[in-house]
């Protein structure tokens, strides 16, 4: 049993990404979606979604799939006119972008959840690409900047579709680990997640729109995704949020009019005008550093890639786990295989957490899928700083596991 996948359900969907470029007519997007023999009935509506109309999804997945678009061709756009020689793709998932790097003379570093990061290297390997793709965390600093120490020189950061996810601790941690990364090499961080409302073009030409946000709850719910994240917060309080933390942020132009995009020419005219709107209306955020900050950020960020230790033992119907060090998408597995082997009898779980340094959402997920089976006052944890229990309190799973 893959226990990774269990604690990192966005895997399945990160493949959307890849089937919405090659429907948009991207030829290195249906090179990778061949070479990894990925099926093409992923990228098909879930015939047990019946929230919505078939022409409602049709819709959906339209407005989707002109942002998708759009944002692949925007990271495109600033690698070329900007003259980087060095992407550190974070959070990477199942786009080109290592084709692309490749075919444009760019040197290329993507960086996902391990199982992910396995299976694209796996590709990568039969394209003649290199050791590019790397496991690792996007909250956890030493495995951010060990994915960036194979590039030389300036290097520009992307990311594309996470920061719906993190909540504002995830990205203090996440922004601690891009902190490092530019300072030593230099350059710059650009994302379209704070700039662009995905939701606005997936409803955009609904008869229903009310039925997509309910397919998106219960979607985010049956995964335990925690999917309030900074990318869905007040733009301008996430903006001071980073600029208090040393950076300074440009917001730059998303869509250019002369940008080619196939998706726009296949749809009705009056879709394309509520489409171009959005599309005018959005932006990419661009961070660099504040020379002229002084006070360097203290932030409890991860100085190991791997860095826990689980001590457990059962006493009748009750498991005891004794976490020490952190907990995010890299060691939250261990917990998992822990609960697994020892479930057998178990009515209980106490988690004793006085030595634990951090929890991301990924360990949210694992006590998560504890209370699924054991039910919901069963999983406690005992001892835990203010921290970490503040981390429960905002994400909303101190309601569901308690805290003592």
């Amino acid at each position: 049993m893959d226990y990774r996948t269990m604690v990192n359900p966005t895997y399945l969907t990160a493949k959307s990404t890849v089937f919405m470029l090659a429907v948009a007519g991207n030829e290195d997007a249906k090179r990778m979606i061949a070479g990894l023999g990925l099926q093409e009935t992923l990228a098909k509506r879930d015939p047990s979604d019946t929230l919505m109309s078939e022409a409602d999804a049709k819709a959906l997945m339209t407005g989707v799939t002109v942002a998708i678009e759009a944002r692949y061709a925007a990271l495109s756009r600033t690698l070329k006119n900007d003259g980087y020689k060095n992407l550190l793709d974070v959070a990477c998932g199942y786009t080109p972008r290592a084709i692309f790097c490749r075919n444009n003379g760019i040197s290329y570093a993507g960086l996902d959840v391990p199982v992910v990061a396995e299976e694209l290297q796996k590709f990568a390997d039969k394209e003649g690409l290199g050791k590019v793709y790397h496991g690792g965390d996007a909250t956890n600093a030493a495995s951010l900047t060990a994915a960036a120490d194979g590039l030389e020189g300036e290097v520009l950061i992307s990311c594309e579709g996470l920061l719906g996810y993190l909540s504002l601790s995830e990205f203090e941690q996440f922004l601690d680990g891009i902190r490092q990364i530019l300072e030593k090499h230099s350059g710059a961080f650009v994302t379209s997640d704070m700039g662009v409302k995905y939701d606005p073009f997936a409803t955009a030409n609904m008869s229903a729109p009310e039925a997509y946000e309910a397919s998106r709850k219960r979607t985010m719910s049956t995964s335990d995704i925690y999917n309030n994240g900074v990318g869905r917060m007040d733009r301008e309080k996430v903006k001071a949020f980073i600029e208090a933390r040393g950076f300074k942020v440009e917001k730059l132009p998303f869509y250019h009019g002369d940008e080619n995009l196939s998706m726009l020419q296949a749809i009705p005219e009056a879709w394309q005008e509520k489409y171009l709107e959005l599309l005018n209306n959005a932006c990419v955020w661009k961070m660099t550093l504040d020379s002229d900050y002084a006070q360097k950020p203290s932030v409890s960020g991860a100085e190991k890639i791997e860095d826990l230790t689980v001590d457990y033992k059962t006493s009748g119907s009750v498991l005891e786990m004794t976490v020490i060090g952190r907990v995010d998408t890299i060691s939250a597995p261990a917990i998992l295989k822990v609960f697994d082997e020892c479930s057998e009898g178990i009515s209980s779980v106490k988690v004793k957490a006085k030595e634990l340094e951090y929890i991301s959402s990924a360990g949210l997920r694992t006590m998560m899928i504890m209370v699924k089976k054991l039910g919901q006052g069963n999983v406690t944890l005992e001892g835990a700083s203010d921290d970490v229990k503040e981390i429960f309190t905002v994400t909303g799973f101190d309601s569901v596991i308690s805290l003592l």
